[in-house]
């Protein structure tokens, strides 16, 4: 933080555009504008927009839309100027230089947020949420970035953080009346909070498996026998020719992905080794990594060439599967080359269903297409299904709940054992720190440095 200093950065992305915009905030802000003006700015009322000439030593650079705001009403709570001026690199570059030698710094990157923070606009949450906002690539995640800046998990943790120091305080009033064995904080209450709690943050923490999946995308496994138009299916659903396709078993060795869009949701698409019996090290390596994947993703998408496999032996795989992915769809592929009933596999589709869509040739865009339409139903249901729950996006904060969970697990380990009340406070109070790290409540300039350092210049 440099407090007397005032910043500038180019707020807009670099390239060719329409527009460029500059911010300056700090206290020298409109002092700075006006030295590059014919027509000061400085005396006009906040949120004012004016049309003025900017120059430099050579002259007039650009017609510009000025805005201001003052100290207090601005996103950083400093005074603020941001200058819109016509999309030319060289015209923004002229302009930042031309400020600079009047006295502005260039910004860090996130400085104008963790300027916001410092000053009240924001607390840390709602602060990694602006970049969550900038950087949401679909509905849902935008969504919930613009949840979180408006509040709502920082209400939720601030609302468990209060309880637990209400009871923290009783005990260690306790303490101050040590001689005269008092108990302020009833025992079974204090339980029955911390179970309540504890409930509230493994919620929470639990929900990061879903909330990472919206900012990264959700992990969807192509699994199958060789040859069972896994990569065909695969380049079909990125419309790309990413991974080779070939008659020959065993051609794809090694893991590909690509993140697509599907409906609302990004998901990370993983074209995998095929299930069999390995002839050689390196097949045997590329299966290991397929379950792998398998144990690690979302969800898998298998398919089966119903020309080449038996119920049998389709169900076998599917229960080698099942022991690693908690969620299975199963699809019969190459229905361009299959001449029998598919209804015979209906045992397998009841066993794995959730798909109303049984088969496909991957070779066909309409089927491909309503494949992709199904899916997209599948992923938009699971967010949907807790929209108006809060889902925790970053890994930060569910790591400091993970803590305080075990901080608050300790505690109900201690009453068990009898632990005496300075202990419990000493518990109550790691718990109560690690949720006040979520919103910024502490003063740890290691943690701010380290967020902020993520943001892009300009914000």
């Amino acid at each position: 933080m440099r407090p007397n200093e005032t910043i500038v950065a180019l707020s807009t992305a670099s390239g060719v555009g329409a527009l460029s915009v500059i911010r300056l905030s700090g206290t020298k802000a409109f002092v700075i504008i006006d030295a590059l003006l014919k027509k000061p700015v400085s005396n006009k009322p906040t949120h004012t927009v004016c049309l003025r000439g900017i120059y430099d030593e050579q002259g007039l650079i650009d017609e510009a839309v000025i805005t201001i705001f003052h100290e207090g009403k601005s996103y950083t709570k400093e005074n603020v100027v941001e200058i819109s001026l016509h999309g030319s690199e060289y015209i923004a570059q002229r302009t930042l230089l031309a400020l600079l030698k009047a006295g502005a710094v260039m910004a860090e990157p996130g400085e104008f947020t963790q300027r916001a923070f410092l000053h009240g606009t924001l607390d840390l949450a709602q602060a990694e949420a602006v970049a969550d906002l900038i950087a949401a690539e679909h509905k849902f995640a935008h969504e919930n970035a613009l949840k979180q800046l408006k509040g709502g998990f920082s209400d939720d943790i601030k609302s468990l953080r209060e309880r637990l120091l209400h009871f923290t305080s009783l005990i260690e009033l306790e303490l101050d009346f040590g001689e005269e064995d008092v108990e302020f904080a009833s025992r079974s209450e204090l339980k029955d909070l911390v179970i309540d709690i504890r409930q509230k943050v493994d919620e929470l923490r639990d929900s990061f498996t879903l909330g990472n999946a919206l900012k990264k995308g959700f992990a969807l496994v192509l699994a199958g026998r060789p040859n069972a138009g896994k990569s065909t299916l695969f380049n079909a659903l990125i419309k790309d020719e990413k991974a080779i396709v070939s008659d020959i078993a065993g051609t794809t060795r090694d893991a590909i992905d690509e993140r697509i869009a599907i409906g609302d949701v990004w998901v990370r698409l993983i074209d995998t080794a095929g299930i069999r019996e390995a002839t050689d090290a390196i097949e045997r390596e590329g299966i290991n990594r397929t379950f792998k994947h398998i144990e690690s993703s979302g969800a898998t998408l298998y398919l089966f060439d119903p020309s080449l496999m038996s119920v049998e032996e389709v169900l076998k795989d599917l229960s080698e599967i099942s022991e690693k992915s908690e969620r299975i769809w199963v699809i019969a592929n190459k229905l361009d080359h299959f001449k029998g009933d598919l209804s015979i596999y209906n045992s397998v589709f009841e066993k794995y269903g959730g798909l109303s869509l049984k088969g496909i040739s991957a070779l066909d865009v309409s089927q491909v297409s309503e494949l992709r339409s199904q899916l997209a139903m599948q992923f938009t249901e699971d967010v949907r299904r807790i929209s108006d729950q809060t889902i925790v996006t970053n890994a930060r904060h569910s790591h400091s709940l993970d803590a305080c969970s075990n901080e608050l697990q300790q505690i109900l380990d201690g009453m068990e054992m009898g632990l005496s009340g300075d202990l419990l406070s000493f518990h109550l109070r790691t718990g109560i720190k690690e949720l006040a790290s979520i919103t910024g409540e502490i003063d740890n300039e290691e943690v701010l440095s380290k967020i902020f350092s993520s943001f892009c210049i300009g914000k």
